[in-house]
């Protein structure tokens, strides 16, 4: 038996998580359950692919080569379009009849929901009909909290499994950011508040924004670093020019994770608003390493760990007046106490303890 991996090569988290997952497969093949590891792919994909990694690689031009013994990986939920991972969806549960395992990231219903905004959007309507119908037909389901578990359940999914996110070595790094700030975009006289992500409705960003906005009238001395593209931004903008935020609210775009880095040691709070989320990256990479306070809303489906590991970390309903209320606290704590709880819950989450789930999950679908 094989296990035929599809190698995302898009941009945003979940394509991310992808390629860790292959990544860190590959640095344990000897305990996992297959013969060899093989990648599907896009075609115009193919020779990036091979360059990095000496692996067999499928198209859907030779789709033939894959067995219905064979197991077959999609670390992102495919979409009902004309694409590649719907496509290899098809073959392995229509025509192969062989075992299929999914990643769910978040809710693509809710994000469909808050995005028909125009006749362009209608385009999903599929997906979003038929994502029932994916996740039932999975031998399993991946998804990164009980948050999200809850809800493919309800969607009649009965094969999940919960496997938590993981991050790399790199935001575990313990000493503070020491490069000095050549654009003197940080002001160490102000309140410094920092934010990683999306730009997208879900984010809740906006909240933040209208939260800040008050807060900013009696604190004037007080800035907002955001980082980060997405659907949103315009309105986002909109918003600050409304409330006459545009030189108090700094839009950084995408930025490396160095910079992330950077921004994480050297502000006073970094915040996590989200309306809905499922184990996000940012959120545990901000706790790995932020020398600062990091606050996260309810809504996100971290906190089940949280709880579960025994840590009491700064989560909070999420509404503007709360935010207030986050933002008055964290402009006069020097806990330090703090970090370091932030820091001890992320070391449970690094990829060298994650993958293990992943090679135990194989284990157990390929002997049913």
């Amino acid at each position: 038996m094989n296990l035929i991996y599809y190698y995302p090569m898009e941009n945003g988290a979940p394509a991310e998580v992808g390629r860790n997952i292959l990544k860190r497969l590959l640095d344990h093949s000897e305990i996992l359950p297959f013969a060899e590891i093989k990648l599907f792919c896009k075609e115009k994909y193919v020779s990036e692919i091979r360059n990095s990694f000496d692996l067999d690689v499928i198209t859907y031009k030779n789709l033939n080569k894959i067995s219905k013994h064979d197991l077959v990986h999609i670390p992102v939920l495919p979409t009902i379009l004309p694409n590649a991972k719907f496509l290899l969806y098809l073959y392995i549960k229509v025509i192969k009849r062989g075992k299929l395992i999914l990643q769910y990231h978040g809710d693509v219903r809710k994000e469909l929901q808050s995005s028909y905004k125009d006749i362009i959007s209608l385009i999903h309507i599929c997906t979003y009909t038929f994502v029932p119908y994916l996740l039932r037909n999975a031998d399993r389901v991946i998804t990164h909290s009980y948050y999200m578990y809850e809800i493919i359940t309800k969607y009649g999914a009965k094969k999940c499994v919960v496997v938590p996110n993981a991050i790399d070595e790199y935001w575990s790094q313990k000493k503070a950011e020491t490069e000095a700030n050549s654009n003197g975009i940080i002001d160490h006289n102000n309140f410094n508040i920092f934010y990683h992500g999306r730009l997208s409705w879900e984010k809740g960003v906006d909240i933040l924004m209208e939260a800040f906005g008050r807060y900013a009238r009696n604190n004037p001395n007080t800035n907002i670093y955001l980082a980060g593209e997405g659907p949103q931004k315009k309105q986002l903008k909109d918003i600050c020019s409304r409330l006459n935020l545009d030189k108090k609210i700094i839009f950084l775009g995408n930025i490396n994770k160095e910079e992330i880095l950077f921004f994480l040691k050297n502000v006073d709070v970094a915040i996590y608003p989200s309306r809905f989320d499922n184990f996000p990256l940012a959120v545990l990479e901000a706790l790995a390493c932020a020398n600062c306070p990091v606050y996260f809303s309810k809504n996100i489906g971290i906190c089940d760990f949280v709880i579960q590991d025994g840590f009491e970390l700064n989560s909070f309903e999420l509404n503007v007046a709360n935010l207030i209320k986050v933002l008055d606290s964290a402009s006069c704590s020097k806990d330090k106490n703090v970090v370091d709880q932030q820091i001890k819950f992320a070391e449970n989450y690094t990829w060298d303890q994650v993958i293990l789930k992943y090679v135990e999950l194989y284990r157990e679908v390929t002997n049913e």
